[in-house]
């Protein structure tokens, strides 16, 4: 992996996250990706919709594909206020809002799924990403655990833990694991590379104590 300076990460970061307030990223071997929106639309959970839904989820699902998250956020709002159970529409209706910039909307969104929908395991993800870019580390890892639990092999999840606990919150071991977890459902080869860098830190603390 070349090296990256610190200067670069934090310039990656400002323009990944969107908003001056949150906090700059640690330096570290997954910093990169860690940063990157660990967060996918989803097809899932969807109730029976009319043809004129459907045509309207279609719409959005290719304005989340093409970045113009204003105008899916549009199509979304108005399908979830119809649809108000449906866990997907509600789901990337958050991400259209987190990816527009409008984290505490996106928050207010994934408040009123959760409630609904607690066993959806994309939601309790996404709530852990956005509690993760505020510097809510300990709610973060609430976030993703609870993903977890709704879904024991929700492989972002994993990988959004080994991030938490190897970049913030500096619990090695833990985010070993969930390397681990993430590489066995997934066969990523990067996560071959975060394990390896990893190995060596747990090696110079074990060294160094």
């Amino acid at each position: 992996m070349p090296p990256i300076s610190r200067l670069l990460l934090l310039a990656l970061w400002a323009g990944v996250s969107g908003c001056s307030q949150l906090l700059p990223a640690p330096a570290g071997p997954a910093v990169i990706a860690a940063q990157q929106a660990v967060a996918e639309p989803q097809q899932q959970s969807l109730p029976t919709l009319s043809d004129v839904q459907q045509q309207q989820f279609a719409q959005a699902k290719q304005a989340l594909q093409q970045g113009d998250f204003s105008a899916a956020a549009t199509q979304l709002t108005s399908l979830y206020n119809a649809l108000p159970q449906a866990a997907g529409i509600g789901y990337n209706l958050a991400l259209a809002q987190w990816q527009n910039g409008e984290a505490e909307q996106a928050q207010q969104t994934l408040a009123q799924l959760v409630a609904v929908a607690g066993h959806y395991a994309p939601a309790h993800n996404l709530a852990g990403v956005l509690a993760r870019q505020q510097g809510h580390f300990r709610q973060a890892e609430r976030h993703f655990q609870r993903a977890l639990q709704a879904d024991a092999g929700y492989a972002i999840a994993h990988k959004n833990l080994a991030f938490l606990y190897e970049l913030y919150l500096g619990q090695l071991l833990q985010a070993h694991y969930h390397y681990q977890q993430y590489f066995s459902l997934t066969q990523d080869e990067q996560a071959k590379v975060w394990l390896a860098l990893l190995q060596q830190q747990l090696e110079q603390h074990d060294a160094e104590h």
